[in-house]
């Protein structure tokens, strides 16, 4: 009878474990210890990682700690695993999102560079931190240190730089089919993207009156932004050519000749001198010889340097029609 009670009593192995805590109990090897038997007995590994015991070590420990091993033997093995949970790259995206306040609350792109996913303790609430943190919104290049809030002591994995893009929303005018080189942009070829992720290598535009009558350098498809590198102004009117000054409001419609102060591409605001009143207005191109004033639009004296240079330029450009003719 006394024999069957130590029989009873004895421990037994654990031949696999699966702990949270950074240190191995003496319960994580033998189950049904005798009360308060159990001790620390060494570091855990780290999380994700294992340890294997060996029968030998297994004997000298249970002897160590005065363990009644049931089943004792030298081929035995046991495994110890620390639970470990994964920080990928979904998760360090949410962070950097975290992290730029100025980055708004719509959708936003973010592609990590070079990323390796790093395994942390499965109950640690904040296992990294973010530092130095360097956003350049214009190219969208951001940069960041991170740091385990629970080092390992391997230089190499509690801490790394983590780099890549970042692309907030914005408003962006984009293309709204594809079109060839030389192709005379009108406001049917372009809409507005209010979420626009993309990356913009040059200046963009954000309304549609910017860029109607303008000629593209390239082509282009349906979905790109529509970029000042892309596109040149189609030169209609030149400096010194005669023109039309328009001027319409309620009730009244008034004209007058004039001559073009500067080259000016269709839809695009020109000055012109007013022959009549030597004023100078400010118009916008309606073709190749018309200038439409705003109602508000106000005009200014010319001075007669400015109208020498323009007598001058008009005479200039004469001579070269009549030599070409």
């Amino acid at each position: 009878m006394t024999v069957c009670t130590a029989t009873l009593s004895a421990a037994t192995l654990r031949s696999a474990t699966v702990i949270t805590s950074d240190v191995v109990k003496l319960s994580d090897l033998f189950a049904d210890l005798e009360p308060r038997q159990d001790k620390i007995i060494g570091p855990a590994p780290k999380p994700g990682a294992s340890i294997y015991v060996g029968g030998r070590q297994l004997i000298a420990i249970a002897d160590q700690y005065g363990v009644d091993w049931l089943d004792e033997s030298p081929s035995a093995m046991a495994t110890i695993t620390r639970s470990g949970r994964v920080l990928d790259k979904e998760f360090f995206v949410g962070l950097v999102q975290k992290s730029l306040p100025d980055i708004g609350t719509g959708p936003v792109s973010i592609d990590l560079a070079d990323f390796h996913p790093i395994t942390v303790a499965s109950d640690d609430p904040k296992p990294v931190v973010l530092s130095d943190v360097d956003w350049d919104q214009r190219t969208g290049r951001f940069s960041a240190t991170v740091y385990r809030t629970h080092p390992t002591g391997d230089i190499t994995q509690d801490s790394f730089l983590l780099t890549g893009i970042v692309r907030a929303p914005r408003r962006v005018l984009v293309f709204s089919r594809s079109l060839p080189a030389g192709a005379v942009i009108s406001a049917s070829d372009v809409n507005i993207d209010e979420s626009y992720t993309g990356y913009a290598t040059a200046k963009i535009f954000t309304d549609e009156t910017e860029v109607d009558g303008m000629t593209l350098l390239h082509t282009v498809v349906a979905g790109e932004p529509v970029l000042e590198r892309d596109l040149h102004r189609t030169v209609l009117m030149h400096k010194g050519d005669p023109v039309l000054i328009v001027f319409t409001a309620p009730g009244v419609h008034l004209t007058a000749t004039g001559r073009a102060l500067e080259d000016g591409g269709n839809g695009q605001y020109v000055h012109a001198l007013n022959l009549a009143s030597s004023m100078i207005v400010t118009g916008r191109v309606a073709g190749a010889s018309q200038v439409d004033v705003d109602a508000g639009s106000g005009a200014v004296p010319s001075d007669p340097n400015m109208l020498r240079r323009l007598t001058a330029s008009a005479r200039a450009n004469t001579r070269s029609d009549l030599s070409i003719r």
